[in-house]
């Protein structure tokens, strides 16, 4: 079984509404419960990003920018991006999630 990584992008909406955020949590969260064993890491969100370069360092662009991320086991892509089409993330945070397989060095 490979593992992958549910990627988000995207910097969620800050809304006025705390219930709804609220509810936007839970819904992740029984998300996530619901990928029983296929989760390895449930989440791991992201600061923004400083980025390091041969020109420098400078914070690093806030557009698109990667907000967190989820590893998964699973058969296959195809496997991992249906685990990701279920996310309430994409509704919700109207952001969206990219699927890349994950491999071990060494």
């Amino acid at each position: 079984m490979a593992r992958y990584g549910l990627l988000y992008v995207g910097e969620p909406p800050v809304g006025d509404d705390p219930e709804a955020a609220q509810a936007g949590q839970q819904r992740w969260f029984e998300w996530i419960s619901g990928l029983g064993e296929a989760v390895v890491t449930p989440g791991m969100p992201m600061s923004p990003a400083t980025r390091v370069s041969i020109e420098g360092v400078a914070p690093a662009p806030t557009e698109g920018r990667l907000t967190g991320m989820t590893i998964v086991e699973a058969d296959s892509m195809d496997a991992a991006v249906e685990m990701a089409k279920t996310s309430p993330y994409v509704e919700f945070a109207h952001t969206a999630i990219d699927v890349v397989e994950l491999f071990e060095m060494g």
